[in-house]
């Protein structure tokens, strides 16, 4: 079960990686907006997903996804000025950096929840 888990969080969290770069770095009409939402909240959520989906396929390189994740958020935001439609903005570059983080710590808190209940059984 485990092992599964980890190979849908893998296809999950690279499939992530790949939709952020194509509509963060594809002109600004291909950018797909959820209605009710945000750019913001979409920017948090879409990194939340990445960050908390590589987390879990990789647990034992939870720092370097992290470390890596930010990374990404950094070289996407500048790879946007490079894009006459788009604009790279620091607070652009908070927001999802917030997302990577909350998406983190919720994959550290799953898997803390996960080892109680199979010591408890």
């Amino acid at each position: 079960m485990e092992t599964n888990l980890r190979r849908i969080a893998t296809v999950i969290g690279w499939s992530a990686v790949v939709a952020i770069a194509f509509v963060t770095l594809a002109p600004i009409d291909s950018r797909p907006h959820f209605p009710g939402y945000g750019p913001d909240i979409e920017r948090f959520l879409a990194f939340l997903l990445l960050s908390g989906a590589l987390s879990v396929a990789y647990p034992r390189r939870f720092a370097l996804v992290i470390v890596l994740a930010i990374a990404f958020v950094i070289g996407l935001e500048a790879a946007q000025l490079f894009e006459p439609t788009r604009h790279g903005r620091p607070h652009d570059a908070i927001v999802k950096i917030l997302g990577v983080m909350a998406g983190g710590a919720l994959a550290l808190l799953a898997d803390k929840v996960a080892r109680a209940r199979r010591r408890a059984y």
